[in-house]
């Protein structure tokens, strides 16, 4: 499992790098749109969930400890594991990277400047929403209001 974990932290960290610092570079505007990439995090997303499943089945209390989403105590049970919150950090690094990827593309067809994409990308990769939250607050207020292309 720790493996697993270093490898889903490892793998996206290329594009993240390249969308933020070397955005005209050929490999990044290709990964930038690639499904494959995105794809390969919501499988990860997956497998992660999987095994949060089968550990839940198979503790040390018996098995049939499936995690219960529908109550904030048994979200909590369930994330207090290290496969519960396996499964919760791969559902994060996956939509933080395609939210990630859209703000790298959005920027670009917006001839976003750097000191909008860098801080977008890096708060989206620390923590999603608040990244997001950046960009969509400078597409509404400057976005095409004659900004340079500024990488």
């Amino acid at each position: 499992m720790d493996k697993f974990f270093q490898f889903v932290n490892t793998l996206p960290m290329p594009v993240w790098l390249g969308m933020m610092f070397a955005p005209d570079h050929p490999l990044t505007k290709r990964a930038g749109r690639s499904s494959t990439i995105f794809m390969l995090a919501a499988f990860n997303y997956v497998a992660a969930l999987i095994g949060a499943i089968v550990a839940g089945r198979n503790n040390e209390n018996g098995g049939d400890n499936m995690i219960d989403l529908t109550t904030l105590d048994g979200l909590s049970k369930g994330l207090g594991t290290r496969e519960g919150a396996l499964g919760a950090w791969t559902h994060m690094l996956a939509l933080d990277l395609f939210t990630g990827g859209w703000i790298y593309r959005e920027s670009r067809r917006l001839s976003a400047p750097s000191w909008v994409r860098i801080p977008a990308l890096f708060f989206t990769l620390m923590s999603g929403p608040f990244g997001l939250l950046l960009f969509l607050l400078w597409r509404m207020t400057g976005a095409g209001k004659g900004e340079a292309l500024d990488h």
